[in-house]
């Protein structure tokens, strides 16, 4: 297989973890809202039962006949007991909702986290594979070397041309075109 098929794959695997991980978290949040809103039935299942008492406390003193400054304290101390109750149970679902969101922040970074190491072995664009350059077999001072003797000996060779052509008799035609050449300059 290529590099760029592999890396292909690993790329589509990247887009996998990235929604099957925010899938995942959708799901964690989901029971977080599940477990508090059965934590918020069980409270207000609670205050039923407590008002039911409270009525039932505060009804019993009416039937019975009992009027006065006395039952009318009586009946502030059962209202106040019964908020109290209330309070309490209040207190409670907003601690229980403040540690859910605390676990739902966590599961977040964590989740985060799974998604930036998934980006991470995957950010780095690969090219597909080249052959490396030939290797070099020989001393490159020595091949320097013979290349300059070689352009020497080329002007060298051109430079002893030109004055042979020169002492070539009169009669040769590239004698002649070399002297026309020379004189139009």
């Amino acid at each position: 297989m290529t590099t760029l098929g592999i890396t292909s794959i690993e790329r589509m695997h990247h887009e996998q973890t990235v929604d099957s991980s925010n899938v995942g978290l959708q799901n964690y949040y989901g029971s977080l809202q599940d477990q508090y809103g059965d934590l918020v039935g069980q409270a207000r299942q609670a205050d039923e039962e407590n008002w039911k008492n409270y009525v039932k406390e505060t009804g019993k003193r009416t039937a019975s006949g009992q009027t006065g400054r006395s039952a009318a304290r009586m009946d502030i101390t059962d209202l106040g007991e019964y908020m109290a109750q209330g309070s309490r149970k209040a207190y409670l679902l907003t601690q229980a909702q403040e540690k859910l969101s605390e676990a739902g922040a966590q599961q977040a970074a964590q989740t985060r986290q799974l998604q930036m190491q998934s980006f991470a072995n995957n950010n780095i664009i690969k090219s597909p594979d080249l052959a490396p350059p030939r290797p070099v077999m020989q001393n490159e001072g020595m091949a320097a070397f013979k290349d300059a003797l070689s352009i020497a000996g080329s002007i060298a060779g051109i430079a002893s041309g030109i004055s042979s052509v020169a002492s070539v008799g009169q009669g040769s035609k590239t004698n002649e075109l070399l002297q026309a050449i020379y004189d139009k300059k």
